[in-house]
């Protein structure tokens, strides 16, 4: 009766927001707005930003395609509200933690879990999260899946995340740290990411090809296989899921075959990866390059993977984005080609022409027998293995 009475006691400050099959109870959002009338999520008392539904929307699709009608233990690590955990708990066969180290979170987890009935399925937890995931670690219990969403980089949590899961098991990581990820703050991509940055027109497949790998190479050091099976940018952040294994030796050949170089023309556009930078020569036509590296130089996702995603999609078509399995098919086009996008406007300016529209410019691509596609990093983006020297000779 307790609880019941608990939870009905929605304040005239609060509302009840519903978001796939959860209702979440958040402090009012118009008492939290900026002088546009826009939300601000970070000034309200419990975070929960409604824009991130898309990305709640492919955690339960990436874990629904993955464990399928199997039972799942998970972990959402920085739970705000908890709403990600909870529809996990409501929406798929998973069954775990929410936790936050605010208090004030906590006290909104726990009512938002007995508003939704959960509480035999998920549990609250109010803890540091490298706390949590060090308890774990020695407790027995295999963790089936991780999310670690954090205000910023996600890298000082993935050293301890990475030891508490199962030996085959998944990991979801977004980064909002994307100023120094597109070499915005060159000197904090430095000191947070290892890697000397430079300024190119693919700068967001950049960022994330520096996150991916400094995860990987973070999880190595713990023998645990990271293998991106989605990843992407949107809007202000990153997300990747990886399916990881527990082995020293699957982790070597990861990193040994996926680290590497990339090297870029200014003046000309022209990109390529390289494995090892003492075989880097001057590959552009005019002008010199520049090296960045080590980073990620593999695909920045499965296809087949991809494709149970695409697949599933309609099992969930009342209450998640519609624009997702748009998004999906782009991602499958994009996954085929490793060669990083080209900004196709800055193309055009390099060579002294006119623009022709952007689908124009694909299909003649195309023509001349290379794959080509848009990009989601860009609206202005294209990906193409069609090497730009050759772009350069047929669009002249």
């Amino acid at each position: 009766m307790f609880t019941q009475v608990f939870v009905n006691a929605i304040y005239e400050w609060e509302e009840i927001v519903t978001e796939g099959l959860a209702k979440i109870i958040i402090p009012k959002r118009e008492l939290f707005q900026r002088p546009d009338q826009t939300y601000e999520p970070a000034w309200s008392p419990v975070f929960y930003n409604p824009l991130m539904k898309p990305c709640r929307d492919l955690t339960v699709l990436v874990n629904y395609s993955y464990f399928g009608n199997k039972s799942y233990f998970f972990i959402d690590s920085l739970a705000g509200t908890g709403v990600r955990g909870i529809r996990l708990g409501l929406e798929t066969n998973g069954y775990g933690i929410i936790n936050d180290v605010d208090p004030i979170a906590y006290y909104y987890m726990l009512r938002n879990i007995e508003l939704n009935n959960l509480s035999q399925r998920v549990q609250p937890y109010m803890c540091e999260s490298n706390a949590l995931f060090n308890n774990f670690t020695f407790s027995g219990v295999i963790v089936d899946y991780i999310d670690i969403d954090p205000y910023g980089s996600p890298i000082p949590f993935i050293d301890s995340a990475v030891k508490t899961l199962g030996k085959n098991s998944l990991l979801g990581v977004t980064a909002t740290d994307t100023a120094p990820l597109v070499c915005s703050h060159r000197h904090k991509t430095l000191r947070r990411y290892n890697i000397e940055c430079m300024k190119t027109d693919f700068e967001k497949e950049l960022g994330l090809r520096i996150l991916i790998y400094n995860l990987i190479i973070r999880s190595a050091s713990q023998d645990v296989c990271l293998k991106p099976l989605i990843s992407y940018y949107h809007k202000h952040y990153y997300r990747v899921f990886f399916e990881t294994t527990r082995s020293g030796s699957k982790a070597f050949e990861n990193v040994s075959k996926c680290r590497g170089y990339l090297w870029y023309c200014p003046k000309t556009l022209e990109r390529g990866f390289v494995k090892e930078i003492n075989t880097i020569e001057n590959n552009c036509s005019d002008g010199e390059q520049i090296v960045a590296g080590p980073l990620w130089i593999c695909n920045l996702g499965d296809t087949d993977f991809l494709k149970k995603l695409i697949d599933n999609v309609e099992k969930f078509a009342n209450y998640i984005d519609l624009n997702l399995l748009k998004q999906l098919k782009i991602l499958l086009y994009e996954y085929r080609i490793e060669q990083p996008y080209i900004r196709y406007d800055k193309f055009f300016s390099k060579i002294g022409r006119n623009m022709i529209p952007i689908e124009e410019f694909i299909n003649i691509i195309k023509k001349q027998g290379f794959e080509a596609s848009r990009s989601h990093f860009d609206p202005r983006g294209v990906r193409t293995n069609a090497p730009v020297k050759i772009l350069r000779e047929i669009f002249s």
